[in-house]
């Protein structure tokens, strides 16, 4: 195979002949493969800028929701709590909070420890469009005491932390 130096990438491609096959070598100049690279990195970074998701599951409407705890996920990029949820007839309903990454909730006075399952919280938020049983969590009260954000206020982790 011919060397073309380092002004550009060598490659071959191969022919299949009936009878044979031939090698042919290929120059690629440095802007097709400043091109390739380009393409891979915009391609890659696309795909991270995309991965974050919207609110759109989520209703407008601020409310409160009573539950004991049942897990809590402390993984990128959020952390979740699952929670169980009576309602007047004693049924009883799984429902799924997101809070903000687990840095921010870190900052925020939360630990890893903070909640237990078992334990019974009060979840301010915006819950789930059509009654779906979710809810992006602005606070969490447990024996009367704010665990996360300020249960009298609204917004810090609805609006500014995502």
């Amino acid at each position: 195979m011919t060397n073309f130096g380092l002004s550009g990438l060598n490659a071959r491609i191969l022919f299949w002949r009936s009878d044979r096959i031939e090698e042919v070598p290929v120059r690629t100049s440095r802007s097709a493969t400043a091109a390739f690279v380009t393409v891979m990195v915009f391609t890659l970074l696309c795909g991270v800028a995309m991965a974050h998701h919207g609110r759109a599951g989520y209703a407008d409407k601020v409310s409160t929701v009573t539950g004991v705890v049942k897990t809590v996920e402390w993984k990128n990029p959020h952390v979740y709590i699952n929670f169980n949820v009576k309602d007047q007839s004693g049924k009883v309903t799984e429902w799924v909070g997101e809070l903000s990454s687990p840095s921010t909730m870190l900052a925020a006075g939360m630990s890893r420890t903070t909640l237990k399952p078992g334990d019974e919280i009060v979840v301010k938020g915006k819950g789930g469009v059509g009654g779906n049983p979710v809810v992006l969590i602005d606070s969490i009260t447990k024996d009367g005491k704010p665990i996360v954000g300020d249960p009298s206020a609204e917004g810090r982790f609805i609006e500014n932390t995502r």
